[in-house]
């Protein structure tokens, strides 16, 4: 049988070898003698404990040995998915770093103080017991992705300690459960911000953004975003809208916004998005004085907004439940926007012969635009 594969160019064989894990591609050296030495020019390390049953000492020796075995000019990416005991090298130009590390009961690990220091790094990922203790000056010049998920930090400070660091950061990813308070002082180069936040009712978490300084507690406070360079904004996992207040976002593109309940305040803070895409909920059981749900409907405005009359070419509704409030406001939606291309609604219901007349009842208002289609999923 024809070796197809050992006649690429070594330059693919190394992107494919890459994607790897790092003792599966020690593995290719046994295939022939033109293999026994590309393992070792591969730009991109990829280790997992789980290959060593838990034998601790018996991975770090493994990580030591081919970290020094690579000999690839520029290291672009090393993952690290690994448990408490663990050699953390950051050197040879590294790129990309990816370090997730699974709870464990012994303290979270913490980062060398060369990972602080480093010129070309770029992208840099930490997941779970991961301990942030910045003690040394920052200077991360080329880092431009960065991505926090449960992290633990030694202080109030040390993440703001690392921004700072950060001048030319452009996306930022903070996943949190309520613990530390976290302050983030963002540079105007933020370009991307993602918030997730697990929420407790008895923690509290601080965002500083660009000197505008504001909690959020269970009683106070508000999240201020002040970045006048934002993109993209993501936020989800927080109980009101009340809790983010937008002061000056002229440059923003797209946003996706997940909430419990959203004010018009908030709403009108996204003006400058030509991407919008909204997933709100009301709390679960509402009830007025008399112990019966309240209704909220849906309030007409006293004018047509600017988006409906001039921009607005795509709208999706998905989870359309056809309610009398419901087709109110995508009656509403389609005979006021008049470059409407495509209206798409995705009808959710638990009776089958609902479900199916909600099309025919959109399907009969007649739109403003002569060129929209409604479709349906």
């Amino acid at each position: 049988m024809d070796d197809n594969i050992s006649h690429l160019p070594d330059d693919l064989l190394l992107r494919i070898l890459s994607l790897n894990t790092t003792k599966e591609v020690m593995a290719t050296s046994l295939l022939s003698r033109r293999w026994r030495s590309l393992w070792t020019l591969v730009p991109g390390l990829k280790y997992e404990d789980n290959d060593h049953n838990g034998d601790y000492k018996l991975f770090t020796q493994f990580v030591y040995k081919s970290f020094l075995s690579n000999k690839a000019p520029v290291l672009e990416h090393l993952h690290l998915s690994v448990g408490p005991y663990c050699p953390f090298v950051v050197s040879r130009h590294l790129r990309q770093l990816h370090i997730d590390i699974r709870p464990s009961k012994i303290w979270p690990v913490t980062l060398p103080r060369s990972l602080y220091t480093s010129e070309t790094l770029q992208r840099l990922t930490l997941i779970n017991c991961v301990f942030l203790d910045v003690l040394v000056h920052v200077r991360l010049p080329s880092l431009k992705t960065l991505s926090l998920k449960f992290v633990t930090y030694a202080d109030n400070t040390s993440l703001q300690r690392l921004l700072t660091g950060c001048p030319n950061l452009e996306i930022l990813s903070v996943e949190q459960c309520f613990g530390l308070w976290v302050n983030l002082a963002l540079s105007h180069h933020v370009r991307e911000l993602h918030i997730h936040i697990r929420s407790s009712k008895k923690r509290s978490v601080t965002l500083l953004a660009n000197g505008l300084h504001m909690s959020h507690n269970k009683t106070r406070g508000t999240y201020v975003l002040n970045l006048p360079s934002l993109k993209y904004l993501k936020c989800s996992g927080m109980t009101s809208s009340n809790l983010l207040q937008i002061e000056n976002m002229p440059e923003l593109v797209t946003a996706h916004v997940i909430f419990r309940g959203a004010t018009h305040k908030f709403l009108k803070a996204l003006t400058s998005v030509r991407r919008l895409k909204l997933w709100i909920t009301l709390p679960e059981g509402i009830f007025n004085y008399r112990g019966r749900e309240i209704t909220t409907g849906w309030k007409q405005p006293s004018s047509v907004p600017e988006c409906l009359l001039h921009s607005l070419e795509a709208f999706e509704w998905f989870g359309y439940k056809g309610r009398h409030e419901d087709r109110e406001m995508a009656t509403y939606v389609l005979k006021n926007a008049t470059c409407l291309k495509t209206a798409t609604f995705s009808p959710k219901s638990k009776h089958l012969g609902k479900k199916y007349r909600m099309p025919e009842e959109l399907a009969s208002v007649a739109t403003a635009s002569a060129s929209c289609q409604l479709l349906f999923d």
